[in-house]
């Protein structure tokens, strides 16, 4: 009963405010990530998977080319993240994950200093700080961020091809299928470091840079507070929104959602960490994550995470931290590919097919 109750205040609540998704940036080709500068609400960076890297400023209308990576970009590959580093206003460090053209198929995450000059930014001084190489072309996670701590957290999908035929979400000799969390505020001629309290660190059972393993294809994945919220890409039937905590395991393959996956009935599930959404195919088929709301514009979706479906192009609201209640905002929405939050933390999603950024406006 009083799950129902809060369903239905909750309706209540967003029906008595119309939402709409207000177009700010088009003619973009592709974009799968979307960051705002460090203090800004309207200068933005743009990822496209194709491999351009664009800026946008909604204020003057401006928009532009900073760089164009050469990228394999072939089923789920490209590039794929963008993160700020927490000091940028002092040392102009950007980090990009794709997957450079030449060479094998590998994720590769790499600083650059992100420089202005006649009042344009350019792309200088690629330093690479890690590669991982990818078996197939799908399920490569993409997303980069600085967690609260400093650190640098990178998703990495299962390696690819369907249901995990190599295993990876349950390996932890190997860095796929893992929330990944490497120190790179390190000496130039050193790559990264591990935290020494990362949750495996000793443990020669386990990479050291895994934070928490078990998952499939993390598609975006956010921080509210010191709060890590992923979306896992499911496999067949269900979709999912995680809490994702120090040295937890998310379940992948043993586990779909909250349903067993591998063994297909009663499957071992100690110490496995279910989500705390869920959605079946009949709603989506490739779950995107987005940010918990914090804004003004719209003061009935305060304090909710909002997190879309890239096929169904539907879009919800769940109140956070408890998930105990979900709401379909809008439907049919399009490709939606990210989202982003400026840093009056307004709320945006990028529209992969129709190339444009949109905002979440009344």
């Amino acid at each position: 009963m009083k799950a129902l109750l809060l369903l239905s205040t909750l309706f209540i609540t967003f029906a008595s405010q119309a939402l709409q998704l207000k177009a700010v940036v088009s003619d973009l080709n592709q974009p799968v990530d979307v960051k705002f500068f460090p203090s800004s609400n309207d200068q933005m960076l743009i990822a496209g998977k194709e491999g351009q890297l664009t800026f946008a400023n909604l204020s003057d209308k401006s928009q532009y080319n900073v760089h164009e990576f050469k990228v394999k970009s072939g089923s789920e590959m490209g590039l794929l993240g963008l993160a700020f580093h927490p000091e940028y206003a002092d040392n102009s460090y950007l980090f990009i994950n794709y997957f450079p053209k030449k060479g094998d198929r590998v994720t590769r995450v790499s600083r650059f200093e992100l420089a202005k000059k006649d009042n344009k930014y350019s792309l200088l001084n690629e330093k690479v700080i890690l590669e991982i190489e990818q078996p197939y072309r799908n399920h490569n996670g993409g997303q980069i961020a600085f967690g609260p701590d400093g650190y640098l957290y990178i998703g990495m999908g299962d390696g690819g091809s369907g249901g995990d035929p190599k295993g990876h979400g349950q390996n932890t000799q190997t860095l796929l299928g893992a929330m990944l969390r490497i120190d790179i505020n390190t000496p130039n001629n050193v790559a990264y470091t591990v935290p020494s309290d990362n949750p495996f660190v000793g443990n020669t059972n386990y990479k050291p840079e895994i934070w928490a393993y078990g998952l499939r294809n993390p598609w975006r994945f956010s921080f509210a507070g010191n709060t890590l919220i992923a979306a896992d890409v499911g496999q067949n039937k269900f979709e999912e929104v995680s809490i994702i905590e120090k040295g937890q395991n998310l379940g992948w393959n043993i586990m779909e959602a909250t349903h067993c996956f591998e063994p297909k009935k009663n499957c071992n599930q100690d110490n496995l960490v279910l989500p705390k959404i869920e959605y079946p195919r009949s709603e989506g088929q490739s779950i995107t994550g987005g940010y918990v709301y914090r804004g003004t514009l719209l003061p009935n979706l305060k304090q909710h995470y909002i997190y879309a479906d890239f096929l169904s192009g539907n879009i919800w609201a769940a109140d956070f931290p408890k998930f105990s209640a979900t709401q379909k905002l809008l439907s049919k929405q399009g490709n939606l590919s990210t989202f982003a939050l400026s840093d009056n933390g307004e709320i945006y999603v990028a529209g992969y097919a129709k190339g444009k950024v949109y905002q979440l406006v009344p």
